[in-house]
């Protein structure tokens, strides 16, 4: 988890970027603006492919350490990825924690299996857990609606407002996600936009 008294920043974005490099660079020059004020900080992606593995590889090219909370445990979730494992371990190992959140409470394991509905749960859960924590929330997003549970746009939103959550989830589960990662109330907040033109 985090570390306190840091900054912490936070991604949420799309897996097809069309054009990496460019989100690569605009990574690093808002960062660098943020950088700017002299707080220590730390990044917090699940590494999935896209945003989240580019946001950890414009942290590490500015020296900034990122934990990695992961939606499943780990042989599970790779499972959504078979042809990047190398990158995926690749920038693991270089985390600087790396933690498992846990199965929402209302889904037995053969729930969060592939192709299996109550797996975007968990997907939500890991974008909630991002948004709670996060000072500044770096947003790889079209701009286009939600198109599934935990999307790019529905983070995006909750993180600005999380009680648009209540749309999707049941009380039960809305309490859940608002306790998940001890949501933080502060006033300077930031959602940091970077424009992509690609579905989720």
């Amino acid at each position: 988890m985090p570390a306190e008294g840091k900054s912490v920043w936070g991604i949420t974005g799309h897996r097809r970027i069309p054009d990496p490099e460019n989100l690569f660079k605009t990574i690093l020059s808002q960062s660098e603006l943020l950088l700017a004020d002299g707080n220590p900080v730390c990044g917090l992606t699940p590494l999935a492919e896209g945003a989240d593995r580019i946001f950890a590889q414009a942290l590490l090219q500015l020296g900034i350490p990122y934990c990695v909370p992961l939606p499943l445990e780990q042989k599970n979730y790779e499972r959504d990825f078979p042809d990047s494992l190398a990158e995926f371990h690749s920038l693991l190992e270089r985390a600087q924690t790396v933690f498992t959140l846990p199965r929402c409470p209302w889904l037995a394991e053969s729930e969060i299996q592939p192709d299996v509905y109550g797996r975007n749960f968990q997907y939500l859960s890991v974008g909630v857990y991002i948004a709670n924590q996060s000072d500044v929330l770096f947003s790889a997003w079209n701009g286009k609606p939600a198109q599934g549970m935990g999307g790019t746009a529905q983070i995006t939103h909750l993180f600005q407002d999380f009680t648009v959550l209540k749309t999707s989830v049941n009380n039960e589960q809305y309490c859940y996600f608002r306790a998940l990662g001890k949501r933080k109330i502060v006033a300077n907040r930031k959602l940091i936009p970077l424009d992509v033109v690609q579905d989720k």
